[in-house]
């Protein structure tokens, strides 16, 4: 549902839920849009009382959560449960490989390997945005964080404080558990 600043609700909530806190500019950045369209969404959630701000940015509050799971609710209802789950179980060897190899950034061969990952990854990543298209946009998120490592930039394979490939793997891993309802 286009929300203000032309951007997905659910998202958005969902988005401030999974980072606790945000700006105009993460939202933007994690949503894919422009700052102005952030801020116009942002400014929404606070005025209807979904969110409040907090820090520098905002936070959910206890509408909005409510808002938020009411949604993700709907949604569930709408996914097929037998694939979703059977791609969340296909999900979970990926999980487990891939924090083996986050486990050693530094090592030879690191960037090579993560690029063999991701190829992997993405086939499966293709399946659960058929099912859940709002997802779709983490693999943006994993295009974005891959061309920074191939850079030399290896914070953005590790780091929790941006959406790093962990970082966006993590939420991924989330957002996959709740659509398959675990």
């Amino acid at each position: 549902m286009a929300f203000a600043g032309n951007v997905d609700e659910l998202a958005l909530l969902q988005t401030v839920r999974l980072k606790n806190q945000v700006t105009a500019e993460v939202v933007a950045a994690h949503l894919g849009v422009t700052v102005s369209a952030g801020q116009a969404a942002v400014d929404a959630l606070v005025r209807q009382g979904k969110a409040r701000a907090a820090g520098e940015g905002i936070e959910l509050t206890d509408e909005g959560v409510h808002e938020l799971t009411g949604q993700l609710e709907a949604e569930r209802v709408s996914i097929d449960e037998d694939s979703i789950a059977d791609l969340h179980d296909q999900f979970l060897p990926l999980d487990d490989e891939l924090a083996e190899l986050l486990a050693e950034p530094e090592a030879d061969g690191f960037i090579d390997a993560l690029l063999d990952f991701d190829r992997r990854a993405q086939a499966l990543f293709d399946d659960v945005s058929a099912f859940v298209p709002r997802l779709s946009r983490y693999q943006d998120l994993f295009a974005e964080a891959l061309e920074k490592v191939k850079g030399g930039a290896l914070a953005w394979a590790t780091a929790g404080n941006i959406d790093s490939y962990s970082a966006v793997w993590d939420e991924m891993r989330e957002e996959l558990r709740g659509a398959a309802g675990r």
